[in-house]
């Protein structure tokens, strides 16, 4: 399978696109790109590029190049440019370690260390698709945006998981797009944080609406906790990534949901008009890392044409490890907010 095929970032393939021939004609195609190489906006437009046939020419020297005496010296220069940063990546990370310690949940009583050679675990998706106007109508009925309808059903969906912190509440993670126009960068995203009331999301979603304008207008003012720790993201080692990852969003439980909105129509039309088009983040984890972590939330949300999708991947140990037992939930959680579409 493609997605037992491994991507490198560095040294490549940093993506990976199959196709499956189906039986009565069309296909199914899949794209594996690394997160390191380019987020969901990104790969958006490089899809809707190589449909349209545009050739972009973005600068990059031949890889025969890299050896080279003038790039070495090229990046060595950079890499001393780039040190002031570090520095000041670990006084930020160390800092931080120090305010959440006390905050951190210890490893959970008959936790694994991990093995290299225990399997990575399959985390169960849920697609769900709704008419786009007939989400809009429920939350003009509600006084919200739309985003702030989906946020509120990520809230629920954690909510029925038991993914809640000490009072209640559901950490939501968005993050925020940082692109402009002519922007190479693979990943320009920075994050916000917002405490959830579940039940409050469900009977008057207007509260939350207030809270995520207020981080965003926090971020714009402020900027966010996670992007000075970037310039270290060259120097840190695969063993301390999920480390990192828990410095990075804290505890609490957090629950992730990218609002990606609408995405170019020529997405959807690699070969044809698509019938479907799913998008999900897909991360090994294994069942030690997952019962540590305390399982995983993430909804990806996106528009394409008049249908809003979602790819709800989620996983709690002992509760949810199979879509059949994640499928319900989902569809309690539309229910909730008197969502109405299709989860499968």
């Amino acid at each position: 399978m493609l997605l037992d095929l491994p991507v490198d970032p560095e040294r490549g393939p940093g993506w990976r696109l199959a196709v499956q021939a189906l039986e009565g004609g069309g296909c199914a195609l899949t794209l594996l790109v690394s997160h390191t190489i380019a987020d969901m906006q990104a790969t958006s437009q490089a899809i809707a590029d190589a449909v349209a046939g545009r050739r972009l020419g973005c600068g990059f020297s031949p890889p025969s190049w890299r050896g080279s005496p003038l790039m070495l010296a090229r990046d060595s220069v950079e890499s001393l440019r780039a040190l002031p940063g570090v520095w000041r990546a670990v006084v930020a990370l160390t800092q931080r370690s120090g305010k959440r310690r006390a905050s951190l949940p210890r490893s959970r009583p008959g936790a694994r260390s991990r093995s290299q050679f225990e399997p990575a675990v399959d985390v169960p998706l849920v697609q769900v698709v709704i008419d786009a106007g007939v989400c809009q109508q429920r939350a003009s009925d509600l006084g919200v945006a739309s985003n702030t309808l989906i946020m509120a059903f990520a809230a629920r969906l954690a909510f029925r998981m038991d993914r809640v912190d000490a009072s209640g509440r559901v950490k939501l993670v968005l993050p925020v797009s940082d692109r402009h126009s002519n922007d190479r960068r693979g990943n320009a995203l920075r994050s916000i944080t917002v405490m959830a009331d579940p039940d409050a999301c469900r009977s008057d979603p207007r509260t939350l609406q207030r809270d995520l304008k207020a981080a965003l207008a926090s971020l714009i003012r402020n900027g966010d906790d996670l992007s000075p720790l970037f310039p270290l993201i060259p120097y840190v080692p695969l063993w301390l990534a999920r480390r990192l990852e828990r410095e990075a969003l804290g505890a609490d439980l957090p629950v992730g949901c990218s609002l990606i909105g609408e995405l170019p129509l020529d997405v959807s039309r690699p070969c044809g008009e698509a019938s479907l088009l799913q998008i999900s983040l897909l991360e090994c984890y294994t069942a030690s890392e997952l019962e540590r972590l305390g399982g995983v939330l993430f909804i990806p949300c996106y528009r394409v044409g008049e249908r809003l999708f979602m790819t709800v991947s989620g996983y709690a140990p002992g509760r949810v490890t199979t879509r059949a037992q994640l499928a319900p939930f989902v569809r309690d959680a539309l229910r909730d907010m008197r969502i109405y579409g299709t989860a499968s």
